[in-house]
């Protein structure tokens, strides 16, 4: 059946028989777009759905299901390819954020900047 039967909380701590389809439909608070890595950093969306979790109480469980189905299929994909053979739905929120930030924002190598440090030249025309 498309409806089941649910009990949720009402404002006057009464009880009250609500459908699958009225939780779907509840309002929230702010709204999260995908992940555009031309447009932002991955730790500041990051940062920006945990709020959304946050300020909606969304609970453990329904963390990786959100994000997943906000962060958009461009993102969907890369994370299933940086994951397999795991599915995304596998993991854990907190090891799908650490997996996108490493992909996203890769910690810079120590020999590589090293090597760029020691590369720098004198322009004309600049003083020690």
């Amino acid at each position: 059946s498309l409806v089941s039967p649910v009990l949720v909380a009402t404002p006057v701590k009464t009880l009250q028989l609500a459908t699958r389809w009225d939780l779907a439909t509840m309002n929230t608070i702010g709204k999260i777009e995908e992940f555009q890595p031309e447009k932002e950093k991955f730790t500041s969306y990051a940062e920006r759905v945990e709020l959304f979790f946050a300020a909606n109480s969304i609970p453990e469980e329904k963390k990786v299901p959100v994000f997943l189905s906000t962060a958009g299929s461009d993102t969907y994909g890369l994370l299933r390819n940086l994951l397999a053979p795991v599915a995304p739905k596998d993991k854990t929120f907190e090891e799908i954020v650490k997996v996108l930030k490493g992909h996203f924002e890769p910690k810079p190598l120590t020999i590589a900047e090293r090597f760029h440090f020691h590369r720098r030249n004198q322009a004309s025309g600049e003083i020690v």
